[in-house]
Formats: structure tokens, C-alpha cells, sequence
């Protein structure tokens, strides 16, 4: 015999199954918010509980968000009733540009660098599914949270840009319009990012053709837009009745993308499984064998957190060099310093540059960490000279791409040629090589190469030669820096051929 359930009680039991689904959601949340900041206190080894780093984090994030905003706020208070008093548009004109740099440069490292990898790179991906915990949970707490702290960081700033130099003209109203279209855009763009890179396997090899030209085309677009609207400072300050001519068209055009984006994001959304990352990543493990040498060692590179650091470097100096080629209309500037004071520091930057580029690579497929993989190579009927020539071609190419980006980048935004950058990233290759041979400090436990104060000094040590460039003209410091690469360059090459050729095996006491 039927029974009738009375409309109040079936009401009354969805609304419980909708208090538990959301109860659920919350504990799920909750679980992997704990989890978050074990990860942070395990890994900076602070002698907190999670309820007291939770009460820190809580109380130093909105004394850090009162004290940036007292601070950010005074400086520009000042800067505007003193030498910005009477510039107020052209300084609204630069805001705008600072504003767009800054929207796009938030974009470019959701797309190029290790945050990609924040949900389908994690290695308690795996943990989580064992826990049952849905991924969309994870892809909020370990994608979106930080992403939108940082959005949040970008339209707060802005905010209180406007609001410090707030006047009533057309030419505020138009950049903040502009402003609010250029910020929008790169929220969505954010937002679509981290949803996808969170629904697709996770790939390190971030030095793919297509981002690169990606990366390179949006280095050509904001150059491009560069060198339009810095000639328009001037004219920000004009009539009323004649607003910006490039504002509704980009308008238009920041709101359709934003659109489409905001779509795509919830198509992805919808998306989100364990399986497309866990079971893609296991088929397409296998589909590209590694087939010689030289693809073994690239490959075990940028497939390394050491090669998320490396390709963030490259990609940001495509994008820098898209940018000069962008702005060609405007550059190259003509309040550049003297020739001998420019060299010298384009010579140090590319010291600095190369060095972040160096040590990381040597961390993983140096002589310290793959000694014994080369070796193996060796005995296996490879050629002692033609792993040397690959080695050392692949530690140099490193080394003078970075410095080569530093001569480009000069030669573009000041028409002044600085051979001396790429000898300067090529001396710090080998420097590291050498240094890395004489100190020889002993592997970490998964295989890399662990710090030495030694092999530091070392590497110091060889390049210092480098600061020819701070005492004697140009030309002469570039032929002493090109006879002293080739000399080190050397040195490398037989220290490598040493250690390869005297390795003793671990079995023989």
C-alpha cells in the first residue's frame, strides 16, 4: 500500500540534503585548507600548530594589507602634492601603463611559470583521490585562492592609484575605464589559466614552440601598444568634448574576450577530473622515447622544477625582446647613458642573468649529478669526445642565449652593440663547470647537486675576470673577456674529460 509524503516533508528533506552536501563541501575544504598549511609549516620547519600558523598567517596578512596601504598611499600622496602636482595627467597616463604591464605580466606567469603546475602538478594529486576529496576543491584551494589573492593585490593597487589622484576630467574617466577593461581581461585570462592548466596533465617542458611564440607575440602587442600611448601622454589633458579615440574599441575588445574567456572557463570547469590528468599522464609517458644522448640530457632538464626556473628566464626575455621589437616607433631612446657606463652594466646583468640560469642547470645534469649517467653512456660504446662537445655545447648554449638576450635587448632599446654580455654569460658556464670539478661537492639524496661554499667561491672566483669591463675602454675589455671564454672554455672541457674518464665505481673500496 502507497504512502503519500506530505509537500512540507519532502521540502524538509531536500533542505537537509543540501545542508549535508554543503556541510560536505565544507569538511572537504577544510581538509585540504589544513593540508595547505602543513605543507607550509613542514616545509619552512616553524614551531607552529596549524591552528597557530593559521592565527599568524590570518593577522600578518592584514597587517601586511594595513601597513602596503599605508605605505603605498603615502608615497603616492606625496609624489602628487609635490613634483607630481602639476603633471597629473601624464602621471594617470604612466598609471595606465603600469597598470597594463602589471595585468599582463600576471597573465604571462599563469601561462609560462611552475604556478601552471599548481593543481596538476602537485604529488599529493594522487593522496587526494585516495581521500576522495573532489577536484574541483583542490583546484580552488591550490589554483584559484592564490590566484585570486594576486588579482586582488592588482585591483586594490589600482584602486587607491585613482583614488590619490582622483580629478574631475575626461581624461580620469578614460583611464579608468581603460583601466577597468585592461584589469578585467586579465582576471578572466587568469581565471580561464588556472582552469585549464588544472583539467590538462601537467608538462614541464615549458620551452615549446608555441609558447614561445605565444609568449613572444604578447611581448610584440604590449610593445606595440607601448609605443602608441606613450606619444598620447601629452594630449590626456585636452578638452573635454574629445575623449581617447582607442577607448571604445578596446572596450569592446577587453569585454568579447573577457566573455569568451569566462566561457571557456566554465566549460572547463565542468570538465575537471582525476582521470584526464592521472590516466593522460601515464599514456603519454611512453609515446616519445628518449632515442639518443643529447635528448636524454635536455629532456631530464626541463622536465626538473631546476627547468621550470629556466624556461620562466627564457620566455621572459622573449617576451622583453617582443616588446623592444613592439616599440621600435619609440626606441631607441635617445636619454640613454654613455656608451662605457652602459657596457658595464649590461655586463653585470648579464653576470647576474646567467648566473640564474647556470647554477640551477648544473643542479641537475651537471658533472655532480649526472656524472654517473655519462659515464654509463661512455661505457656503452658512446664516443668520450663527442659527450664532452654535447655537454659543454649544452651548458655554454645556456650561458650565451642569456647573454645574447642582454645584446639584443641593448642593441634594440639603445642602438649600442655589447658584445661583451654574451662573452660574460659564456665565462659564467664554464665558470660553473670548472668550479663544480675542482670543489666537487658531494650529491643530495635525490641526485642533485647539493650547495657548496667552496664551489661557490670557485665560480666567483672565475668570474671575476669579468670586471675588466669597470676599468679599460669597451673594445679593449671585450678582446681580453673573448681570449679569457676561450680559456675557460677549455679548462671546462678537460676538467669534464677528467672526471668522466677517472670516475672510480662506487664498489670499488
Amino acid at each position: 500500500m502507497g504512502t503519500k509524503v506530505a509537500p512540507a516533508d519532502m521540502a524538509g528533506q531536500v533542505s537537509n540534503a543540501g545542508g549535508t552536501a554543503a556541510s560536505v563541501r565544507r569538511s572537504d575544504f577544510r581538509v585540504l585548507r589544513d593540508f595547505r598549511a602543513f605543507e607550509i609549516v613542514n616545509a619552512m620547519r616553524l614551531p607552529f600548530t596549524l591552528d597557530g600558523f593559521r592565527a599568524l598567517a590570518i593577522f600578518g596578512s592584514i597587517a601586511l594589507m594595513v601597513l602596503g596601504t599605508l605605505v603605498f598611499a603615502s608615497t603616492l600622496s606625496v609624489l602628487r602634492d609635490g613634483p607630481l602636482r602639476h603633471d597629473t595627467a601624464v602621471v594617470l597616463g604612466w598609471g595606465f601603463l603600469g597598470i597594463l604591464y602589471s595585468a599582463v605580466g600576471t597573465v604571462l606567469t599563469e601561462v609560462v611559470s611552475s604556478r601552471r603546475l599548481a593543481v596538476s602538478g602537485t604529488p599529493h594529486l594522487e593522496l587526494f583521490r585516495a581521500m576522495e576529496l573532489p577536484l574541483p576543491q583542490v583546484v580552488v584551494r591550490y589554483g584559484l585562492a592564490p590566484m585570486l589573492r594576486r588579482i586582488g593585490i592588482l585591483w586594490y593597487s589600482a584602486a587607491i592609484f585613482f583614488m590619490v589622484f582622483f580629478e574631475e576630467a575626461s581624461s580620469y574617466f578614460n583611464v579608468v575605464v581603460a583601466s577597468v577593461s585592461v584589469l578585467t581581461f586579465a582576471s578572466s585570462a587568469s581565471f580561464y589559466c588556472v582552469l585549464h592548466f588544472a583539467s590538462t596533465p601537467a608538462r614541464r617542458k615549458g620551452l615549446h614552440w608555441l609558447r614561445c611564440l605565444l609568449v613572444f607575440i604578447l611581448g610584440v602587442l604590449l610593445g606595440a601598444a607601448t609605443g602608441f600611448l606613450l606619444p598620447q601622454l601629452s594630449r590626456l589633458d585636452g578638452p573635454a568634448e574629445g575623449p581617447s579615440r582607442f577607448l571604445p574599441a578596446l572596450c569592446l575588445l577587453a569585454g568579447a574576450v573577457s566573455g569568451i574567456l569566462i566561457l571557456l572557463s566554465i566549460r572547463a570547469w565542468r570538465g575537471l577530473s582525476y582521470r584526464k590528468i592521472s590516466f593522460s599522464t601515464e599514456r603519454g609517458s611512453g609515446q616519445r622515447p628518449v632515442t639518443n644522448f643529447g635528448q636524454f640530457v635536455v629532456t631530464d632538464l626541463l622536465s626538473s622544477k631546476q627547468g621550470s626556473v629556466i624556461t620562466t628566464i627564457f620566455l621572459a626575455w622573449i617576451a622583453v625582446v617582443g616588446i623592444l621589437l613592439g616599440a621600435r616607433g619609440i626606441l631607441p631612446l635617445n636619454s640613454a647613458p654613455g656608451g662605457w657606463e652602459l657596457h658595464k652594466s649590461l655586463a653585470g646583468i648579464a653576470v647576474l642573468l646567467s648566473l640564474g640560469v647556470t647554477e640551477p642547470m648544473l643542479n641537475r645534469i651537471g658533472p655532480t649529478a649526472k656524472l654517473y649517467h655519462y659515464r654509463f653512456a661512455w661505457e656503452n660504446g658512446f664516443s668520450a669526445t663527442a659527450i664532452i662537445t654535447l655537454l659543454v655545447g649544452i651548458y655554454f648554449m645556456a650561458g650565451t642565449t642569456i647573454g645574447g638576450f642582454v645584446y639584443l635587448g641593448a642593441l634594440l632599446a639603445f642602438d649600442i652593440p655589447a658584445p661583451g654580455a654574451v662573452l660574460a654569460g659564456l665565462i659564467v658556464a664554464a665558470a660553473g663547470v670548472v668550479a663544480e670539478s675542482l670543489s666537487q661537492p658531494p650529491p643530495t639524496t635525490d641526485g642533485t647537486k647539493s650547495n657548496d661554499v667552496v664551489d661557490a667561491l670557485f665560480t666567483l672566483l672565475l668570474i671575476s675576470p669579468c670586471s675588466l669591463v669597470l676599468v679599460v675602454s669597451p673594445e679593449f675589455s671585450t678582446v681580453l673577456l673573448l681570449g679569457y671564454s676561450i680559456l675557460v672554455t677549455l679548462g671546462a672541457a678537460i676538467c669534464l674529460h677528467q672526471r668522466l674518464l677517472r670516475l672510480r665505481s662506487k664498489l670499488i673500496p
